[in-house]
């Protein structure tokens, strides 16, 4: 558990330990302003709510119309609160502690020098491909729920998904706040609308549904920023 909780913030400890070399105290201070901007325009906040459950959505019922096991909700049965409302504190766990507060690194320091470099989609692939390999060590761990589904999958989807929080981060305006209401609405609909069905020691097949699901909005939303690119080329050339 120690190790999973410094993984999962190591993003944003990596950030600011690069940010306070370059810039210091003001240069940290700067970026956690930049970051907790909440002057989003409403579609990208209704993109970041409801986008990720339009994703789980069809993955769960799309494993069920192809025969496969997941369950009806990994949130405890047992309690007697419906999962919907469930969701809520999970929500802002997963805001601040389950998720949401990678972006600090992934889109909030290394998007906005790599899509410079080398283009938003080329970016994307590379901070997906990072995010998926830095995530490798849970298929180790003894007990953990990663092993039972194919890492390529989780790598497949973790670079499809990538290029849709490219499009949220710059169509906003690079608001960081909605890519991390967007990872945090991520890890809320996976146990709300499954695509597991986390029994021990059967595999979880279904997850590559989750990932062809991902790999098909991913495709949708690298034209979106291909699209989103040319004017801004076009500007360039009259220039």
């Amino acid at each position: 558990m120690v190790v999973v909780v410094i993984g999962a913030f190591a993003p944003l400890l990596a950030a600011l330990t690069l940010i306070g070399r370059q810039r210091g105290w003001q240069g940290i201070k700067s970026f956690f302003r930049r970051a907790i901007d909440f002057q989003i325009q409403p579609v990208y906040w209704v993109t970041a709510f409801l986008l990720p459950l339009a994703i789980h959505l069809i993955s769960h019922y799309l494993a069920l119309a192809l025969g496969l096991e997941v369950a009806r909700t990994l949130f405890p049965e047992e309690i007697a609160i419906s999962p919907i409302l469930l969701a809520i504190p999970y929500f802002f766990l997963m805001l601040l502690i389950g998720g949401g507060q990678e972006e600090f690194g992934w889109r909030g320091y290394a998007q906005e020098p790599l899509q410079k470099k080398y283009g938003p989609i080329p970016a994307s692939l590379g901070i997906g491909l990072v995010w998926g390999v830095w995530h490798l060590p849970l298929w180790f761990m003894a007990g953990d729920l990663h092993s039972a589904y194919s890492f390529l999958a989780f790598v497949i989807m973790t670079m499809s998904i990538s290029l849709i929080y490219t499009w949220i981060y710059n169509a906003s305006g690079k608001k960081l706040l909605a890519v991390i209401v967007f990872h945090a609405m991520n890890n809320t609909a996976a146990p709300l609308l499954p695509f597991l069905h986390a029994i021990e020691g059967k595999p979880e097949t279904a997850y590559w549904v989750y990932a062809g699901v991902n790999l098909f909005f991913g495709i949708l939303f690298a034209v979106l920023l291909v699209k989103r690119s040319q004017p801004i080329k076009k500007e360039i050339l009259v220039s």
